[in-house]
Formats: C-alpha cells, sequence, structure tokens
C-alpha cells in the first residue's frame, strides 16, 4: 500500500542536527574542552567548605585559582566556550584562600588574647616533662575560666 512518486533522494548526515558531543571515537578537534573551568568551578566550591581546615583552603583555592586561569585562558582562545565558569572557578577559589587567611588570623589574636603565649612559654620551659606540660595546660584552663 505503499505509494512512491519518484526515487528517494540520498541521504545527507549533514542535515541531521548535531548533538554537540563530538565523534564516536572522542571528542572532534572542534569540539571546545571546558573540563579545567569546571574543574576550576569545583575545587572552588571545595576550598571555601575547606576553609575551616586553613590548610586545605590555601591548598584547594590555589588549585583553583591556576584551573581558572587556565581554563580562561583556553576560553580567550576559543578553545573552550565556559570562560564564565573559569572565572566563578577563579573567584571561588581566591575566596577559600582569603577566608583561610582571615580565619588563622583570627584564631591566632583569640589565642594569643587569651594568654596563650604565656602557655607556650610555659610548654617550652617544661623541656618536655609531661607532667609539667599538664600543669602549664591546667593553668591555661584556669585561666580562662574554663
Amino acid at each position: 500500500m505503499t505509494s512512491s512518486s519518484g526515487p528517494m533522494p540520498p541521504h545527507d548526515p549533514s542535515s541531521e542536527p548535531s548533538s554537540g558531543y563530538g565523534s564516536a571515537a572522542g571528542q572532534s578537534a572542534g569540539a571546545p574542552r571546558n573540563g579545567l573551568g569546571i574543574a576550576a568551578l569545583v575545587v572552588g566550591v571545595l576550598a571555601i567548605v575547606a576553609s575551616i581546615t586553613v590548610v586545605g583552603g590555601v591548598v584547594l583555592g590555589l588549585i583553583a585559582i591556576v584551573l581558572g586561569f587556565i581554563g580562561r585562558s583556553r576560553a580567550k582562545k576559543g578553545q573552550a566556550t565556559n570562560g564564565g565558569v573559569a572565572l566563578a572557578g577563579i573567584i571561588t577559589g581566591a575566596v577559600g584562600v582569603v577566608l583561610s587567611i582571615v580565619l588563622v588570623v583570627a584564631g591566632a589574636a583569640i589565642f594569643f588574647g587569651s594568654g596563650g603565649s604565656d602557655l607556650v612559654d610555659c610548654v617550652n620551659n617544661a623541656n618536655g616533662n609531661q607532667t609539667a606540660i599538664d600543669q602549664c595546660n591546667t593553668q591555661f584552663q584556669n585561666r580562662n575560666g574554663n
């Protein structure tokens, strides 16, 4: 029950919509390489979360900043399409680094403002004697009302 009005035209694959995922064997030469920008953003967010560990915030933040700058460079060259995501990675990485530094400074100010330098001196003068170190800790806690 088919009616044909003539021969079928040849199949033209270029007329099909592109999925944008490159070839089956991997990315094609023209496909954007957006991995570094995305990685910068993910690591930058992790840096903010890890800033309470101080070292984690600084290390992850610096990694995010480096990855973000590389991602921005690729976006400017036209090799990637996510320059904004890379910029967000730079910003979140910088926030993680700054937050870690602020937490270190605040913690040091609180510690030394409550007599922490006396505790450090006492422990240093104990010369490894655990009983003397315990006494230093007890004096520090009693002094600060703990």
